[in-house]
């Protein structure tokens, strides 16, 4: 709790302002309640101890840094992973258009070996045909220099490795935007789980002080059981808050690709970690400059250009075909051929495959279009939400502020008023359990500011890691 003042001391100061008799000053370990009806008599309470008030398991995994996080990024997530391998695959697919404008070269032999033959006299010579044994090995060499929709097509998938760049650098964007909301999950879940501990502790004390009252003769178990309630309800508050610290911490994991639930130190400087985000992803001043509107235009002239690939399917296109062939025992024939012949090839007629692949180019190619107006859209839009969350979330964290600061203060005085007598329970416990309300939502606000801040950034932001 900020100010310097926690629960605990709130209540040694309601205790010591409500029994004014006693004599000795109070450790912070014990609180002295005198009965009224006899000013001798004192009643010690002692420190309240309970075992859920001790702090949440630690996880197996902590990350100290934004960078320690990013190196589990980088190696162990398999978003980021299988979003890196889309750009390996479009390089693959720029080799396999080339390759079409290569020669290709092949290579077989074969070995027969006839079991019925032929003589034949011949000039005073037997021909045995055909041979018992020929093996013959032959090498072609295929190339189509001239062809025009290949080399379009080849410079088509270049600027697709381009584009698919583009997406992974808007991929980045997006994990990075995750794991710092992870991250900042973590440590809010973390905080609320503390909170919830000191509020079962307070929550343990007006207990004690109800059952110190009604020892005294001054309350009913009314406010005993009114007090039990509460502490009833503080409890449900550390299961369901260690629940959500608990599914933070695996979320965490899921985000740099561990099986492990992960944890973020709590000596993590917010002001820090925001810095090092700023320096990981540079932001753009231009909505044009984002990475996902940057990749939808590129998605735009390769779709373009596929559209104009199809109009270049009629074209003829030239080859070159060269085979040469070695035979151990030909017929009629030398044993090496070596041949070399121009191919022209003109197509006629498809069957209609050319139009509808120039159909379907057109369609994509409007789709493509949409796709980027819808990209434009989407980041004019979240660049000003996220611009106007930074000044909302600030505001509600300010406000929510002066209600924690309110409720302390109610809290404090309806402590001394129902230890003076003039109170009831139900103010104690509704104050009570204002405070905690309080204490969670602001700490919940503190956490959403810095998440704002850092959204803000990331929305136009181009990351490198």
């Amino acid at each position: 709790m900020k100010g310097g003042v926690s629960l605990q001391n709130i209540w040694v100061l309601a205790a010591t302002l409500s029994f004014a008799s006693v004599a000795r000053a109070v450790p912070p370990e014990t609180t002295t309640v005198t009965d009224t009806t006899d000013p001798l008599a004192p009643v010690t309470v002692p420190e309240v101890s309970d075992p859920m008030l001790a702090p949440p398991p630690n996880a197996p995994v902590n990350i100290d840094s934004w960078a320690q996080a990013l190196s589990f990024v980088r190696t162990r997530s398999p978003d980021y992973l299988a979003s890196y391998a889309t750009i390996k695959r479009a390089e693959a697919q720029t080799r396999l258009a080339l390759s079409s404008l290569l020669p290709v070269v092949t290579g077989t032999g074969s070995y027969a070996h006839n079991f019925f033959q032929l003589q034949i006299p011949f000039n005073g010579q037997t021909l045995v045909t055909p041979p018992p044994d020929n093996w013959t090995a032959t090498a072609t060499a295929t190339w189509t220099p001239l062809n025009a929709r290949a080399i379009y097509d080849y410079e088509s998938t270049k600027r697709n490795v381009e584009a698919t760049a583009l997406s992974f650098d808007d991929k980045r964007r997006q994990i990075a935007t995750s794991l710092v909301s992870t991250m900042l999950a973590t440590l809010s879940s973390r905080r609320v789980a503390d909170l919830n501990r000191v509020g079962l502790r307070s929550a343990l004390e007006r207990l004690h002080l109800t059952e110190a009252r009604l020892q005294f003769g001054q309350g009913t178990p009314l406010d005993v059981d009114r007090a039990n309630a509460d502490v009833a309800a503080a409890r449900r508050l550390i299961i369901d808050g260690d629940e959500s610290l608990r599914r933070a911490r695996e979320a965490l994991a899921v985000a740099i690709g561990s099986h492990e639930p992960t944890a973020v130190s709590s000596t993590l400087d917010l002001e820090a970690f925001e810095q090092a985000v700023s320096r990981t992803c540079r932001l753009n001043d231009a909505i044009e400059h984002r990475p996902d509107v940057r990749a939808a235009r590129e998605r735009v002239l390769v779709s373009r250009r596929t559209v104009e690939s199809a109009l270049l399917a009629p074209l003829p296109t030239l080859g070159v075909l060269s085979q040469a062939t070695y035979m151990s025992e030909p017929v009629l024939a030398p044993n090496g051929i070596f041949a070399i012949e121009a191919i022209l090839t003109i197509p006629f007629y498809d069957g209609g495959y050319r139009y509808g692949q120039l159909r379907d180019a057109r369609g994509a190619e409007d789709q493509a279009i949409q796709a980027l107006e819808q990209a434009r859209l989407n980041a004019i839009v979240s660049a000003a939400q996220a611009k106007r969350s930074v000044e909302v979330s600030r505001a509600d964290r300010d406000v929510s502020k002066t209600e924690r600061d309110l409720a302390q203060r109610i809290d404090l005085r309806t402590r001394d008023a129902y230890a003076r007598g003039r109170g009831t329970s139900l103010d104690l416990i509704t104050s009570a359990q204002a405070l905690r309300l309080a204490e969670i939502n602001l700490a919940i606000l503190e956490f959403q500011v810095a998440q704002a801040q850092a959204d803000a950034v990331l929305e136009n932001a181009e990351c490198t890691f």
